[in-house]
């Protein structure tokens, strides 16, 4: 959580690139919903055909989840997201589901064909401004706080941008 220009979008690129991580990205925005999150439509031939999201893809092959902006995302995008990390569960927009590897049975059923095994690798980094104005967003922190493991990225002290600006 941090305010617009702090740089959490170089961290997240930092830390993945010092740890060799592969990763999806996602910016979240108020038209975002559940079905676009999970399915992306292609058009490829004057026919349209859905794909895996980058959600899908992290989850199937390991990778890390960069989702940015999630304060701007309607509330059940942001539900849906802390679902998936909370249960290790989550039903696409085609009938497919998501479901965490380890898991024999998992809540809803027995598994089937149409389930997508969550790799053990799968991780998500989820970026949002912190409430208030001028962001005028979700509160990202008070609907998922509980689930997802929050740090501050605060702006640097006066004489520290004056550095930076003066190197």
């Amino acid at each position: 959580l941090g305010e617009q220009g702090v740089g959490k979008n170089k961290l997240a690129d930092k830390m993945l690139s010092l740890l060799r991580c592969e990763r999806e990205y996602v910016q979240l925005h108020r038209d975002t919903t559940v079905s676009s999150l999970t399915l992306r439509p292609v058009l490829e031939g004057g026919t349209i055909r859905h794909e895996d999201s980058a959600l899908v893809r992290a989850a199937r092959l390991g990778r890390v989840l960069v989702v940015d902006e999630a304060d701007k995302a309607p509330l059940e995008v942001v539900c849906v997201l802390k679902a998936l990390a909370e249960d290790g569960e989550l039903v696409l927009g085609d009938g497919r589901r998501l479901v965490a590897a380890d898991r024999n049975r998992s809540p809803s059923g027995p598994q089937t064909t149409n389930d997508i095994p969550i790799h053990s690798g799968f991780r998500m980094i989820v970026l949002a401004n912190p409430p208030g104005y001028p962001f005028q967003g979700n509160d990202f922190y008070r609907e998922c706080g509980d689930v997802f493991a929050a740090h501050a990225v605060r702006n640097v002290d006066t004489a520290s941008q004056a550095q930076l600006l003066r190197k």
